[in-house]
C-alpha cells in the first residue's frame, strides 16, 4: 500500500487529492438547495465551536510518525506541501446541515449589515467633521490672530512675496541692438532683483469649459477640483493661488474698503460717468504700507506709474476735482482700436510721456538718496541747486566707479571744472532739460571749442516740449556729425558725448543702447521711450522709423521667460508692459503670479478707459485674454471679477455687490458691447442674491411700522445703469421669493414677495405657513402645555427677525390692512382664510391652557364646524357639503378643530359630573355638551373620507371612554 506512494511526489499526490475532492463536490451539490456563501465571521464561529467539541482534542501518537516515516512518507515535507497549497479557490465539502442554516446565515448577514452601515456612517461623520474643522476652525483662528495682533499693537510678520539678492540681467536688446540689462545702479532698484525661487509661471492659465446660463461661477474654491462647469464666470482657474500670505489678505482687505469708497465718491458726484476719484493714488498707498519686500515695492512703483500715465501725479490737494475723470481715456484707447487713427496715436504718445516721466522722477529720487548717503563725497553744500546736486553725484560716480577703465577722469572732457557731458546726460535723464540747456548757454564759449554746433542743437531739442523733436535740418546735420566724429570718438574718449548725441539726435536707431552709461533696465526702458517717434512711415526715412509699436512688438518678442528663471523677477515685465501702453498683457500677466493685485490693476485701468474688454464676454470661453476683430488683446473684465468675488461672495455678499457693480463701467461702450456689459452685471447681481440668501443685506427690508429699507443693491442703482429700476427690482426679488418659499423660508419667501409688492402671495404664504404650524403637533399629546407669551417685535425690528408664524401673520396683515392700496390687492377669500387660522390658532392656545370653555367658543365663533347646541341634522348635513369650498389651508385643519371640540366637551363634562354641587343647570350643561359633541361626530361621519382616520379614532374613543 505503501509503494505506490513512495512513487509519486508528495506535492503531485496532494494535487490529485484536491482534483478529487472538487469533482466529488459536483456530483453531490444539490440543484434545488442554492449553497450559502460563509463569511469570515462565520467561518471562525465554526472553527471555535469545532475546537470546543469533545473531538476536537487529538492526542499525538508517537507511533504514527514512525509508521509513516517506515512508509517513505517524510512528515515534515508534506506538512510544508500542506502549508505551499492554495485552498482559497476550493469548494468546502458538502454538507446539508451546514450550507441550509439559513436562520444561522440571516442572522450572521444582518448583523454584518448593521456593522458595515455604523461603520460607514462614522466614517462620512469623520470626514465631514474634518472638513468643517478645516474650513471653519482654521478662518476663525485666523481672524483671531489678527485681532490680537491689533489688541497689542503689533503688526504681523508679513510673509516675503518676492526675495532674492540682485542679479545683473544682461539679455539680447531689441531692434537687432545690444541692451544693457547690467547690474543696477539704483539705490534700491526695483527692476533687478531676483524674484523667490518656486514661482515660475505657468504657460497655460485658463482651461476651457462649455457656457451654461449661470452668470456667476460657484463660491467655493473646490469648485475647481470638482470638475463643474457651464457658468459664465467659471471654476476653473489654475492660475489663482490657493493661499495667500498675511500680508496679502491685509493688502486685500484694504482693497475691498478702498473699492466700497470709490463707489461711494462716485454716486455722491451727482454723475458716475463724471466721478473723480484717485484711484492709482489710493491702491498706491495701500500696496505701499502692505510690506517693503521685492514684488510689493515693484507693484507700488507701478501705481506710482499709473498715476503718471493717467495725469494723477498732476493732482495736487488744494483741488482735488482736477484730476482725471472716470472713463477719460475710453474714447482714445478703447472705443477706436484701429492702430493708425489720431486717437490712438495720441494715446500712445500721452503712454509714452507718462511713462517716461515716472523713470525721470524716479532718476532724481536715486539721485537724492545716493547724496544723502555718501554726503562727505557729493560735497554739494547746504542748500544745493540741482546743478550742485548732480555735481556732487557725478563725484560719487567717479569715486565709486574709479576702478572701470571708461571712468578714467582723464577721458572726461571739463567744463568749469565739470565733466560736462556727464552733467548734461544725468540732467536730460532726471528730465532737467532746461536746467542743462542753461548750463551749456552759460558755458557757450567753452562748449564751441568741443563741438561748435551742439549748444545749437541742445537749445532746440529743450525747445520742443514733449515731443522733442529737432528740425529737419538740424537732425540731419547732427546724425552727420554722429555718425562721421562722435560715433567714432575721434575727437574725445568721454563715453558720455555719444550717449548725449544718440538722446538729442535719435542717432543710429539699429542699436538703441548705450551700456557703459545706462547699465540698468530703468535706463534702457527710458532710452526707448526717449527714442519712440509717432512718424509716418510713407514719408519719414526707414532708418529713423521707430515707434511705441515698434517697442511694444519688442517687449513681447523678448517675452516673460527671461523674468520667470532663476536670477530674474516678474516685477519688471510687469512695469516694462504698463510702459509700452500694453495694459491687457501687464494685467494677464500679473493675474498669473498675483492675482489679487492683478485685478485691481484691472478694475484701475478699466476705471479711467485704458482696459479693452472682451468685446463678447459671454462667449468668450474661460480665457481671460482674447483678440478683437482687428486682432488687438481684450480682457474679459466680469468673468476677471467673477473669478476674484467667488472666495467671499457668500461671507461678504455686500462686498461682492462693491465688485460686481465694477462691470458696468464698461457700460458706455457702443452696442452691443455695452448692453452685454450691463446686462452680465445685472444677471450676476441677480445670481449672487439667489446664490447668498442674503435677502435683506442685498434687497432690502420692511419693518414693523411699514417702513421700508433699501437694500445694498438698490442703494447702488446709479452705478448699474439701469432704465427701469423697479422692473427689475420686482424681478430679482420675485425669483429670491420664489426659491426661498421653495426652501422652506417663510419668513424671507413673505419679505421678499412684500418687496416685489405681490401682496397676493404674500397672504397667501402667510395662509400656508399658520396651516402648517397649527397640524404641526397633535395637540391632544400637548394639552398640558403651558404656552408662553412671546414678546411683540418692537416697530424697528426685521420682517425676518419674527420666527413665529402668528405673530408674523398678525404683523403682516396689521400692516396691509393700514395701508388701503395694499389691503385692496389681496383677495376676500384670502383675507378671509387667513383671519379664520388665526382664531384656529388661538383656540388651540387656549386649549393648551387648559381653558376648554372659551376654546369652545373660539371654534363656534368661527363657524366652520356645526357645534351649536340647536345644530339640526339638516344644517350639519349642509355644513358637510359645504366642505368642499373651505380654503384649503383652513379645510386641512378641521380635523384638529374636530379633536379640540371632542376634547372639550369631555373635560368639561367630567368637571361637571365630578362638582359636589348637582342642580338643574348642571344637567343641562351636561346634555348641551352631550348634544355638541353629539353634532361633531355626525358631521365627522358625513365627511368620512375627507379626513386622517387617526381623527375618527380620537373622537370614537372619547365617545366611549367618557360615555356622555
Amino acid at each position: 500500500m505503501t509503494e505506490p506512494v513512495a512513487n509519486f511526489p508528495t506535492s503531485t499526490l496532494f494535487s490529485s487529492l484536491l482534483e478529487q475532492s472538487r469533482k466529488l463536490r459536483q456530483g453531490q451539490d444539490s440543484g434545488e438547495l442554492p449553497p450559502i456563501q460563509l463569511g469570515l465571521s462565520e467561518i471562525e464561529r465554526r472553527a471555535k465551536e469545532l475546537r470546543r467539541a469533545p473531538g476536537g482534542q487529538r492526542q499525538t501518537d508517537a507511533r504514527a510518525h514512525y509508521l509513516l516515516a517506515a512508509g517513505g512518507i517524510n512528515t515534515d515535507e508534506v506538512l510544508r506541501d500542506l502549508d505551499s497549497i492554495d485552498f482559497h479557490h476550493a469548494y468546502e465539502p458538502s454538507s446539508l446541515r451546514a450550507d441550509t442554516d439559513l436562520d444561522t446565515y440571516l442572522r450572521n448577514r444582518k448583523e454584518q449589515n448593521v456593522m458595515s452601515s455604523i461603520e460607514d456612517g462614522m466614517r462620512r461623520t469623520g470626514r465631514d467633521f474634518d472638513a468643517f474643522v478645516a474650513k471653519n476652525v482654521t478662518m476663525e483662528w485666523e481672524a483671531q490672530k489678527q485681532r490680537i495682533f491689533e489688541h497689542f499693537g503689533l503688526a504681523p510678520r508679513s510673509a516675503v512675496a518676492a526675495g532674492g539678492s540682485p542679479a545683473d540681467l544682461r539679455a539680447s536688446g531689441f531692434g537687432g541692438g545690444l541692451s544693457a540689462f547690467g547690474a543696477s545702479s539704483f539705490g534700491r532698484s526695483r527692476l533687478n532683483s531676483s524674484f523667490g525661487p518656486g514661482r515660475g509661471l505657468q504657460t497655460s492659465v485658463w482651461s476651457k469649459t462649455t457656457l451654461g446660463n449661470s452668470v456667476l461661477g460657484r463660491s467655493t474654491s473646490a469648485a475647481a477640483s470638482s470638475g463643474h462647469q457651464g457658468t459664465l464666470f467659471g471654476d476653473i482657474d489654475p492660475g489663482r493661488q490657493l493661499e495667500l500670505s498675511r500680508q496679502v489678505q491685509v493688502r486685500q482687505q484694504h482693497y475691498t474698503l478702498a473699492i466700497r469708497r470709490m463707489n461711494e465718491v462716485r454716486l455722491e458726484s451727482g454723475n458716475a460717468a463724471r466721478g473723480v476719484f484717485p484711484v492709482m493714488k489710493t491702491f498706491g498707498d495701500i500696496t505701499g504700507k502692505s510690506g517693503t519686500d521685492l514684488l510689493t515695492v515693484q507693484l507700488h512703483d507701478s501705481w506710482m506709474l499709473l498715476s503718471y500715465i493717467t495725469g494723477e501725479s498732476e493732482v495736487h490737494d488744494a483741488n482735488p476735482f482736477s484730476g482725471p475723470r472716470e472713463r477719460g481715456f475710453v474714447k482714445d484707447y478703447v472705443i477706436d482700436t484701429a492702430s493708425d487713427s489720431q486717437e490712438a496715436s495720441r494715446i500712445r504718445k500721452h503712454v509714452q510721456r507718462g511713462s517716461r516721466r515716472f523713470l525721470e522722477k524716479q532718476y532724481r529720487d536715486v539721485v537724492e538718496s545716493a547724496i544723502a548717503e555718501n554726503p562727505q563725497i557729493a560735497k554739494v553744500g547746504g542748500i544745493p541747486s540741482v546743478f550742485h546736486k548732480f555735481r556732487g553725484y557725478i563725484n560719487i560716480k567717479l569715486a565709486t566707479n574709479k576702478d572701470i577703465p571708461e571712468w578714467d577722469i582723464k577721458n572726461f572732457d571739463f567744463v568749469a571744472d565739470i565733466p560736462c557731458w556727464a552733467l548734461i546726460f544725468y540732467l536730460i535723464r532726471a528730465g532737467y532739460l532746461e536746467e542743462a540747456d542753461e548750463f551749456v548757454r552759460q558755458n557757450q564759449q567753452s562748449f564751441q571749442k568741443l563741438d561748435r554746433s551742439f549748444p545749437t542743437y541742445l537749445h532746440a531739442y529743450c525747445s520742443a516740449g514733449d515731443e522733442r523733436r529737432l528740425p529737419r535740418n538740424l537732425l540731419d546735420r547732427i546724425q552727420a556729425e554722429y555718425n562721421n566724429r562722435v560715433k567714432h570718438s575721434e575727437d574725445t574718449k568721454d563715453i558720455f558725448k555719444p550717449a548725449v548725441y544718440k538722446i538729442i539726435g535719435r542717432c543710429e536707431l539699429a542699436k538703441r543702447s548705450v551700456p557703459t552709461v545706462m547699465p540698468t533696465a530703468e535706463d534702457w526702458m527710458w532710452l526707448q521711450l526717449v527714442l519712440a517717434r509717432e512718424i509716418d512711415r510713407s514719408t519719414d526715412p526707414a532708418h529713423e522709423v521707430f515707434t511705441m509699436q515698434d517697442l511694444q512688438k519688442g517687449v513681447i518678442q523678448f517675452g516673460a521667460k527671461h523674468f520667470g528663471t532663476k536670477g530674474s523677477n516678474v516685477g519688471l515685465y510687469f512695469q516694462m508692459l504698463l510702459m509700452s501702453g500694453l495694459f491687457e498683457d501687464a494685467v494677464h500677466y500679473l493675474y498669473s503670479f498675483q492675482f489679487v493685485d492683478g485685478v485691481h490693476f484691472a478694475i484701475a485701468l478699466s476705471y479711467y478707459g485704458l482696459l479693452r474688454p472682451t468685446a463678447n464676454p459671454a462667449k468668450a470661453d474661460t480665457d481671460l485674454l482674447t483678440l478683437g476683430p482687428k486682432g488687438e488683446k481684450q480682457i474679459n473684465f466680469p468673468r476677471l471679477i467673477g473669478y476674484y468675488t467667488r472666495d467671499f461672495r457668500t461671507p461678504n455678499a455686500e462686498e461682492a455687490v462693491d465688485y460686481l457693480c465694477l462691470i458696468c463701467l464698461n457700460g458706455d461702450l457702443p452696442s452691443p458691447a455695452g448692453d452685454q456689459h450691463l446686462t452680465i452685471c445685472h444677471d450676476a447681481l441677480r445670481e449672487l442674491v439667489l446664490e447668498t440668501r442674503e435677502f435683506t443685506k442685498l434687497l432690502g427690508d420692511v419693518h414693523a411700522d411699514g417702513t421700508r429699507q433699501k437694500g445694498a443693491i438698490e442703494r447702488r442703482m446709479k452705478l448699474i445703469k439701469l432704465d427701469d429700476q423697479r422692473e427689475y427690482l420686482r424681478t430679482i426679488t420675485e425669483q429670491a421669493a420664489g426659491q426661498a418659499n421653495d426652501d422652506g423660508r417663510a419668513s424671507d419667501a413673505i419679505l421678499l414677495y412684500h418687496l416685489a409688492e405681490d401682496f397676493e402671495t404674500v397672504v397667501e404664504i402667510i395662509n400656508k405657513s399658520l396651516s402648517d404650524s397649527i397640524a404641526s403637533e397633535d395637540v391632544m399629546l400637548d394639552f398640558s402645555h403651558q404656552a408662553g407669551t412671546s414678546a411683540l417685535p418692537n416697530a424697528d425690528s426685521s420682517l425676518t427677525s419674527v420666527d413665529d408664524p402668528v405673530q408674523l401673520a398678525k404683523r403682516m396683515l396689521g400692516m396691509c390692512a393700514n395701508d388701503a392700496a395694499i389691503y385692496s390687492k389681496i383677495s376676500i377669500r384670502s383675507r378671509e382664510a387667513a383671519e379664520v387660522l388665526l382664531s384656529i390658532a388661538e383656540a388651540k392656545k387656549r386649549y393648551r391652557e387648559g381653558k376648554w370653555e372659551l376654546c369652545l367658543q373660539i371654534i363656534q365663533d368661527v363657524d366652520v364646524i356645526p357645534i351649536e347646541k340647536d345644530a339640526d341634522v339638516g344644517s350639519i348635513r349642509r355644513r358637510a357639503q359645504n366642505f368642499g369650498t373651505l380654503h384649503d389651508t383652513v379645510a386641512s385643519n378641521v380635523g384638529i378643530l374636530l379633536k379640540m371640540t371632542v376634547e372639550c366637551c369631555s373635560r368639561l363634562s367630567a368637571e361637571l359630573r365630578d362638582s359636589m354641587y348637582a342642580d338643574a343647570s348642571r344637567s343641562q350643561k351636561l346634555i348641551e355638551l352631550k348634544t355638541r359633541a353629539k353634532n361633531v361626530m355626525i358631521y365627522a361621519g358625513m365627511i368620512q373620507y375627507k379626513l386622517p382616520a387617526h381623527v375618527y379614532e380620537f373622537i370614537n374613543s372619547r365617545d366611549m371612554t367618557e360615555g356622555f
